[in-house]
């Protein structure tokens, strides 16, 4: 399949046949994640492939306990790293620079001491993920294969279930499989709603 080929078929699947992914396709898919791109080149991300019944018994539940997704024989945990943190970068002349630049420099110099600080941290991170998760997902398609990319799900649950160290979180989960029913594609906007040219006023 060609890559628009794949874009166009890609769709979100969220039942699938019981069937085993191979483990080169699994690898195949990894080593897409980690060539995607990162902010600053950082590779600030980390994936679980999830097998085990009783763990994903326990992701599922902490999303929400949308039982669906332990039914899908993989699922990738996405993963950060928690360490970099507005406030080390504060120390940081070019980090200093670069986030008060984006965020604004009242906000970064907020952060310190901040009794909210790790969910802070946490949100700042929450892109971390999402790019390698894209190329997971259309390495997926590609091979017959679909998933859904979950969002509702309580971190730190998720963290827990996993026994990740304190400054790793799972943002989000992935499951992944053949899908179990008919393709639907979801309607999208057209082109010309969601782009512009030049000035947006001049649209």
């Amino acid at each position: 399949m060609n890559i628009n080929e794949t874009i166009k078929n890609r769709h979100s699947v969220r039942k699938f046949k019981p069937d085993v992914i191979k483990n080169e396709i699994v690898v195949e898919m990894l080593e897409a994640a980690r060539l995607a791109p990162s902010p600053g080149n950082g590779q600030n991300y980390f994936f679980g492939v999830i097998t085990d019944k009783n763990v994903k018994d326990e992701l599922a539940v902490a999303a929400g306990k949308q039982m669906w997704i332990a039914d899908a024989p993989l699922i990738f945990a996405c993963c950060t790293d928690l360490s970099w943190n507005l406030e080390d970068a504060a120390a940081d002349d070019f980090g200093r620079i670069v986030n008060n630049y984006r965020f604004g420099e009242s906000f970064v110099s907020s952060f310190k001491n901040n009794p909210y600080a790790k969910s802070l941290n946490i949100l700042l991170h929450n892109s971390d993920p999402l790019l390698p998760m894209a190329h997971l997902l259309l390495t997926a398609t590609s091979h017959g294969l679909g998933g859904c990319i979950v969002g509702f799900l309580d971190v730190m649950c998720a963290s827990k279930v996993l026994k990740l160290p304190e400054n790793m979180c799972c943002l989000y989960l992935l499951p992944i499989g053949f899908p179990a029913d008919k393709t639907i594609l979801n309607e999208k906007k057209s082109i010309h709603e969601i782009s512009f040219y030049n000035l947006y006023s001049d649209n």
